[in-house]
């Protein structure tokens, strides 16, 4: 279980009792402000998100690699322009969109490497995002291995079921701890289809469009769990 535990890189949200990160996600008025360490622990990943400044104006959100030890500044280390999908052992996954597109042109997925230091990083490249969604579950128990961590017992509470057991690699999924208890469990997935309508500006739908949406499972215990907690 040592062992286990040793593996454990999972994406937490801040803790107010993690004062350092506290006050950086206060001071920038971050709406989200997330960290994670590589597997080899050279490095430190961060994630974070800025609200608009005006009702209809674009978040500001970025996510960059920066060397353990070193403070944490929006333009130090590498900037992934992406979205961490999950570790495969030293390599680290990133879902890539778009972003000067209105819609995809197609669902295709096109993958490309990167390299910063020693840390490889596997691209996923997509068109633009056009939709996104949430579902609900329930587990009563868990399982970490060197892997990931599975989830047990799993019934659907809004959404199409999904089975009773399930796993996801480490990196792909946030936990959300209250003061003394696991609150429960986030895991970013990305669905593509050619199932999407788009309102014309004559009134008029297209259909049967390519879809790439962002869909998040939220998953909640029935019975009390011990917080998960930073290696």
């Amino acid at each position: 279980m040592k062992n286990i535990t040793l593996l454990i890189i999972i994406l937490f949200l801040v803790s107010c009792k993690d004062k350092s990160l506290s006050e950086i996600k206060k001071e920038n008025n971050y709406s989200t402000f997330k960290k994670q360490t590589s597997p080899n622990g050279k490095y430190e990943i961060y994630s974070f998100c800025q609200l608009g400044t005006f009702a209809f104006s674009s978040d500001f959100c970025g996510t960059t690699i920066i060397e353990k030890g070193e403070p944490f500044s929006e333009n130090k280390g590498y900037k992934i322009n992406g979205r961490i999908n999950s570790w495969r052992n030293d390599t680290l996954i990133i879902n890539r969109f778009d972003n000067t597109l209105n819609q995809p042109k197609d669902t295709i997925t096109r993958i490309s490497f990167e390299k910063y230091k020693d840390l490889n990083l596997k691209i996923f490249n997509y068109g633009a995002m056009n939709s996104s969604g949430m579902k609900k579950y329930s587990f009563n128990d868990l399982n970490l291995n060197e892997k990931g961590i599975c989830l047990k017992n799993i019934e659907r509470i809004m959404g199409e079921d999904i089975g009773e057991y399930k796993c996801f690699a480490f990196g792909s999924f946030e936990i959300i701890n209250s003061k003394d208890s696991l609150k429960e469990i986030i895991v970013e997935t990305i669905n593509k289809s050619m199932n999407f309508t788009f309102t014309n500006p004559d009134g008029t739908y297209s259909r049967n469009l390519p879809e790439i949406s962002i869909l998040n499972l939220h998953f909640k215990p029935t019975k009390k769990m011990k917080p998960l907690q930073k290696v």
